[in-house]
């Protein structure tokens, strides 16, 4: 096993095995004492560093994927001084050991990159990539030609194309957003290049809120997208909607369940049949659990809605937190976070059986991830670890194997970790994440481990 760290001393990735302890500060070596315990306890095989590091920058949501040809693909936002934020992705052939080309998806101030409505990266059977993301504003802007940059896990080599000039528009930054809608742009040519950004919805009705969505391909190759859509008139109200792609084209939409929580991002899931799922939270007279919508004509038609698990969790106020997914072993598995008086926490359901698998009660557990594999599933969160200086968040996981009872490990190295995703890819679980930083600009690192 190996485990690779940064440390405040020293500007490189370098192993638990390569450090003189005496070089360091108290403070550092309390650190590293500390992380080569948790390594101890986890799995990282080949590295967990800092990825395309850039202090002036801003690095939100990465979240990882798989292409056809059976590489992987990370796609990320970068947030720059003056407020502009880039979509960008980048492949790798070799596991995620090094990423090559960091190549630009599109540029705007106003692109959604929260972890209730990450930027998806999707391929299509057929090669091509489709980019679904968020956007303030009634008009975006035109996607400018991707330029490439070559990066390896300890260089990072500038910016590319210069920023295309943001849209005009009174929605662009932070705070709450009084127009969003949900866009796509697609490439054709390895995802060199994009077409200008469109919305998926055919209503264009203006000031209008549409977001917390989630986008899947479909049994059918064809792209579906659900989302949260304001009901006109009624203040943090929503519905929820559904729009699907027929050869490329998105068409009109569909209201899936009039009155849902209205702040909780959705999960769409693709099971083993085809079967399209969409998880969301309810909301009915203030208590919000979950619940599950299923097609079996790729989105055409739905049978009814269906609460998960009858938590009862009432609270007035949306919890902004939704469910997460996964079909990994042939298993269709949900977890979410319940304040419930009946075991608060993560819980794990399966879908099928409406079982519930385990709770996750660590109080500070929070931004569930699941990430299907061969024979199982996998649960990434975040939760607080206790250090020299107070607590600090770390990455946890639980591989979940059909009738065994996962014990919680943690990725090394994550210290400061935040909003991961993750795949699995040739029996190795990739996890990017966000790492907190003293200058309030995450960064990102990705981390290699065994199932």
């Amino acid at each position: 096993m190996a485990c690779f760290i940064f440390t405040a001393d020293s500007d490189k990735l370098v192993a638990f095995t390569d450090l003189n302890p005496k070089a360091f500060t108290m403070t550092t070596r309390f650190r590293l004492l500390l992380l080569l315990c948790l390594c101890l306890g986890a799995s990282v095989t080949s590295f967990a560093g800092t990825i395309f590091s850039d202090t002036t920058r801003a690095f939100a949501v990465p979240t990882l994927t798989s292409t056809p040809k059976g590489t992987v693909a990370l796609s990320w936002t970068e947030k720059d001084q003056n407020g502009q934020i880039f979509f960008y992705w980048a492949e790798s052939a070799d596991r995620g050991k090094t990423f090559g080309a960091k190549k630009l998806i599109f540029a705007s101030s106003g692109i959604g990159n929260s972890r209730l409505m990450r930027p998806k990266l999707l391929f299509r059977p057929n090669g091509t990539a489709v980019a679904v993301f968020a956007l303030r504003g009634e008009q975006p802007a035109a996607a400018p030609q991707a330029k490439t940059e070559e990066h390896n896990h300890n260089e990072h080599q500038g910016h590319g194309a210069p920023a295309p000039k943001p849209a005009a528009n009174s929605n662009r930054g932070g705070g709450r957003p009084s127009d969003l809608q949900i866009v796509f742009a697609q490439s054709t040519d390895g995802g060199n290049t994009w077409t200008k950004p469109a919305p998926v919805h055919q209503d264009k009705t203006p000031n209008i809120v549409r977001g917390f969505f989630d986008a899947t391909v479909l049994a059918n190759g064809e792209i579906g997208v659900a989302y949260l859509n304001d009901i006109v008139g009624q203040a943090h109200q929503r519905d929820l909607r559904l729009v699907t792609s027929t050869n490329g084209v998105f068409g009109a939409e569909k209201v899936l369940d009039p009155f849902v929580c209205d702040c909780c991002n959705i999960s769409l899931l693709v099971d083993k049949a085809g079967a399209l799922h969409v998880h969301y939270r309810e909301n009915q007279e203030n208590i919000r659990d979950i619940a599950r919508m299923t097609s079996t004509d790729n989105g055409l038609t739905f049978g009814k809605p269906a609460i998960m698990s009858p938590d009862n969790w009432k609270v007035n106020g949306c919890p902004h937190s939704g469910p997460t997914s996964s079909a990994g072993g042939g298993s269709n598995l949900v977890a979410w976070f319940s304040g419930a008086n009946d075991a608060p926490g993560i819980r794990v359901i399966d879908q099928t059986t409406g079982k519930r698998l385990f709770v996750i009660d660590e109080a500070t557990a929070k931004n569930a991830y699941l990430v299907p594999a061969p024979a199982s599933s996998v649960l990434l969160w975040e939760q607080s670890q206790v250090s020299e200086t107070g607590a600090t968040s770390m990455i946890a996981y639980r591989n979940i194997l059909k009738g065994q009872q996962p014990a919680t490990k943690m990725v090394s190295g994550s210290v400061n970790g935040t909003n991961a995703s993750g795949l699995v890819s040739n029996g190795k679980l990739l996890v990017a994440y966000e790492v907190r930083n003293p200058n309030n600009r995450n960064s990102m690192a990705v981390a290699q481990l065994d199932l």
